[in-house]
């Protein structure tokens, strides 16, 4: 891959086509490689449409890369204030919205991470982790009716792209990617806790005591 000052002199000059088109190619071989997907997002949410010149691009990139590494860190206030400066000089920074969805969702709040996410695909639908991560919050909140649309939508502008065919084929089996399973789980235990709950609140109401001390010696 290139380093940072032959992609920021790529990224100044007018015609990036042969560019996107080697890393297009890249992208099939290594899908899962965070800096092509980073870097194909930029060159055609941002950059092709001439929003912001290709210093700036990195400069605000790399802001955001040491607020993710601070999010990781557990030093979220430092994180969040580095966004919000992200933010200020670039109001529709999708990388800053994503770096948001991550904090609120590694804390479990999805549905605050979903509208980060959502944000983040917003202002860039090439952005195919934003969409990834709108499924993983979709499918911990029990409600996907809403991914079919958002989904058909990034396909448009990425139609071969290999996660998005893999989520596509989740959502039409009603699965979910390995990644999920501890959340789901998750939810699943607490879902059984709370109606076993309700089970005993109606045997204390129904003055069942004996059963009541019975199923309470059971669940802890």
């Amino acid at each position: 891959m290139m380093n940072f000052a032959e992609y920021n002199a790529r990224l100044c000059n007018k015609d990036l086509q042969e560019y996107f088109q080697y890393l297009l190619l890249e992208r099939q071989e290594s899908p899962q490689d965070e800096n092509i997907k980073d870097t194909i997002a930029e060159i055609q949410g941002i950059t092709i449409q001439g929003k912001l010149n290709g210093e700036t691009i990195i400069e605000l990139r790399e802001q955001n890369k040491v607020a993710a590494d601070l999010a990781e860190q557990g030093k979220i206030e430092e994180s969040l204030s580095l966004i919000q400066q992200i933010l200020i000089a670039y109001p529709e920074h999708h990388s800053a919205y994503y770096t948001l969805g991550i904090i609120s969702f590694q804390q479990g709040n999805f549905a605050e991470a979903l509208d980060c996410f959502k944000q983040a695909f917003e202002y860039n639908s090439f952005f195919v982790d934003a969409f990834l991560r709108i499924f993983d919050c979709s499918v911990c909140l029990g409600d996907t009716s809403e991914l079919g649309d958002i989904l058909n939508k990034a396909l448009v502008l990425l139609p071969n792209d290999p996660e998005l065919l893999e989520a596509k084929k989740h959502l039409e089996e009603g699965s979910y990617p390995e990644r999920l399973a501890q959340y789901v789980t998750e939810k699943d235990e607490g879902a059984k806790l709370k109606k076993e709950l309700l089970k005993l609140k109606d045997m204390l109401e129904s003055g069942n005591s004996e059963e009541a001390l019975e199923k309470i010696k059971g669940l802890v």
